[in-house]
């Protein structure tokens, strides 16, 4: 009789599955039968030899299993149709905009892999070895389900060097646009599918910025720290407030710049390109002053081990941010990493209230949009969180 390779647990190690944990890590594992190459389907047993789970195995990754499924079921194109068509439901129509994420890998019980909509546009990221050895189902799948007009994949990220793939971007069908546009809150935005960061543009990030465009008026001076393509620049500018945005990334300014002159906004939006540390010093010595800032550095802590280091950086940005920011002036302090956690955050800020003597009233902590959704047994899947802060 034919055996079917199977990835055996420990003895032990069966209650994180049975919480519903989609990964397997190594120190979990006691063998891998049979002949097998990266990425295949197989079954995840007990160490009783029980049925656990149905997962994209790969031994040469620090999670050697990632789960499709807690149950027998044949994965075929029919069972990628049918994690994006609930994937989709799940999410509804969002309002005021036509750019939403719609599939979010773990959380959507599909691992590593992400798509994000943008009008009739597709960008589709695949980050391990199993979405990459089943991608033409996935992509027929993703086609057939979204129905929309064109797509590119960004699969270039750091978690595929990991997995012992190479990165890959480009066209998968239809016609692709140099730039996509989309909208959001009335406001025309629009990105390079092959410059952008991520997957094209920070979707998860739209609630931060509408509740700052909710918190300025015309009267208001924001401060954007790390503002990549500055959402929150643009959003404050539509309500009438002057916006000062601080980025190393010429390219990200420049989509800024273009993107403002469309909306009409241009005149209420200035730049700097540098060191957002260096340019916080280069503004405190000039003497400048803000009633709102957004401070939202890129992933400062990819590991565990990298926290202290990533917290002084948070602390350092915000206490200047402080010595500038006017009475009662509102800051957000947001970090997109996981290993970061809110407590990490209040620390210091906590930290850096002192330092600029300023004292802080927590007015919210807000966490990533419904259409990134993280699971409660998953805490992994939880990474963006933001303080609100009312300096007085």
């Amino acid at each position: 009789m034919l055996r079917v390779p199977s990835l055996t647990l420990k003895p032990n190690r069966e209650r994180r599955l049975e919480n519903f944990h989609p990964w397997v890590f190594k120190d979990d594992v006691e063998n891998i039968d049979g002949n097998f190459e990266p990425g295949e389907v197989l079954e995840i047993k007990a160490a009783n030899g029980a049925f656990m789970a149905l997962g994209y195995v790969n031994a040469r990754s620090s999670i050697p299993a990632r789960i499709l499924s807690f149950k027998r079921e044949v994965i075929n194109l029919e069972f990628y149709r049918q994690k994006i068509r609930t994937a989709m439901s799940r999410r509804g129509k969002l309002e005021h905009t036509n750019a939403m994420r719609i599939v979010n890998a773990e959380s959507d019980g599909l691992p590593g892999v992400i798509a994000d909509l943008f009008g009739d546009v597709l960008s589709i990221q695949l980050r391990n070895a199993g979405a990459e050895r089943h991608k033409d189902l996935i992509f027929a799948a993703f086609k057939l389900e979204t129905k929309a007009s064109s797509a590119y994949e960004r699969s270039d990220t750091s978690e595929r060097q990991k997995e012992g793939l190479e990165n890959r971007t480009g066209i998968l069908w239809g016609d692709v646009p140099e730039t996509v546009g989309f909208l959001e809150d009335g406001i025309n935005f629009s990105f390079s599918p092959v410059g952008g960061q991520k997957t094209g543009f920070y979707l998860d990030q739209r609630d931060n910025r509408r509740l700052m465009a909710s918190l300025v008026d015309a009267s208001s001076k924001l401060l954007d720290v790390y503002s990549y393509t500055g959402g929150f620049s643009l959003h404050a500018a539509a309500k009438g407030a002057t916006a000062f945005a601080v980025d190393k990334d010429p390219i990200a300014l420049q989509a800024l710049e273009k993107v403002a002159r469309v909306n009409g906004l241009d005149q209420k939006i200035s730049s700097r390109l540098g060191d957002a540390l260096e340019v916080l010093d280069q503004l405190l010595k000039e003497n400048r002053r803000f009633t709102h800032a957004i401070i939202d550095p890129p992933t400062l802590a990819k590991r565990k081990d990298e926290v202290v280091a990533a917290k002084r950086i948070f602390t350092i940005a915000t206490k200047n941010v402080l010595r500038m920011l006017e009475p009662n002036g509102i800051v957000m302090v947001s970090t997109c990493a996981y290993h970061i956690k809110v407590d990490d955050l209040i620390e210091a800020c906590r930290f850096a209230a002192g330092d600029a003597k300023r004292r802080l009233e927590v007015l919210d902590v807000t966490y990533q949009p419904l259409d990134h959704p993280w699971m409660l047994q998953v805490p992994e899947s939880l990474y963006l969180k933001t303080l609100v802060l009312r300096a007085e």
